[in-house]
């Protein structure tokens, strides 16, 4: 018969390590549910401009049309591969950089909860993975 071990493998309590979770968790839903995340516009970001598509539009995709087309010439095109993957991340990197993210106003005690309870949890959890 085989010895049930707890949470990591230690002999710490499994129903703490999942009451921590849950308990952190939901204090990250509560604290992440007051974020409002907006966009401003794909390559309105760090390298564009504020009105229309500017220079990246061209520095994004101008790249990954011409690695596209290296690459159906010739799939092991190096070239090819640099300038699409390289175009993507940028892209990502634009995406990125054009979100607008602010914290909703949320009364103290409420903000107080939400990060006790993220705390809170991963003590719990902490406890459930030492030895005992």
């Amino acid at each position: 018969m085989s010895h049930l071990q707890g949470a990591g493998g230690t002999p710490g309590g499994i129903a703490h390590f999942f009451v921590g979770s849950g308990l952190s968790g939901l204090g990250l839903y509560l604290l992440f549910s007051r974020v409002v995340v907006s966009s401003g516009g794909l390559w309105h970001g760090y390298f564009g401009s504020h009105y229309g598509a500017g220079p990246s539009l061209g520095v994004t995709i101008g790249p990954f049309v011409a690695g596209m087309a290296l690459l159906f010439f010739d799939g092991r095109s190096k070239l090819g591969w640099g300038m699409t993957i390289g175009s993507l991340l940028l892209l990502a990197a634009e995406i990125v950089t054009s979100l607008n993210v602010h914290f909703q106003p949320t009364s103290l005690p409420a903000l107080l909860m939400m990060l006790g309870m993220v705390g809170g949890g991963m003590g719990i959890v902490a406890r459930s993975l030492r030895s005992s």
